[in-house]
């Protein structure tokens, strides 16, 4: 568990951008071809991860997943970016959003997922690179 500060702050817009939208797929290369092609954009390069990243002409995206690094009841729907993934992460607690996968940092990203009252998941993220 990530451990925040007790001082008080408001969280503000400027903490949180709407990032890219998740598209859950059995295939992820299968499906970035088809939505490539969708868009008229090249067929992007073939991975053995378990994600591709479609960027649009506003510079979100498509993240296609496949999950098979999720469990089946946290999928997110949507990703909010951040500058600060702790201020983000404090922010999500404080507003009584239920952390259901915790901090993950490595040198290039930080994220974390949460449920919002309706049961939604959200994926937060921080950019590093």
């Amino acid at each position: 568990m990530v451990k925040y500060s007790k001082k008080r702050r408001r969280c503000s817009v400027s903490d949180f951008q709407l990032g890219s939208v998740f598209v859950h797929v059995k295939d992820a290369n299968k499906a970035a071809n088809w939505y490539a092609n969708l868009l008229g954009q090249p067929d992007p390069e073939p991975t053995e991860g378990p994600v591709q990243f479609m960027e649009t002409v506003d510079g979100r995206g498509l993240v296609i997943d496949d999950n098979r690094n999720n469990a089946p009841d946290i999928r997110p729907a949507f990703m909010l970016e951040t500058k600060d993934i702790r201020i983000a992460y404090e922010c999500v607690s404080k507003q009584g959003g239920k952390i259901v996968r915790d901090l993950q940092e490595d040198e290039s990203v930080a994220f974390f997922n949460f449920q919002d009252p309706d049961g939604n998941i959200v994926m937060v993220c921080e950019q590093r690179t």
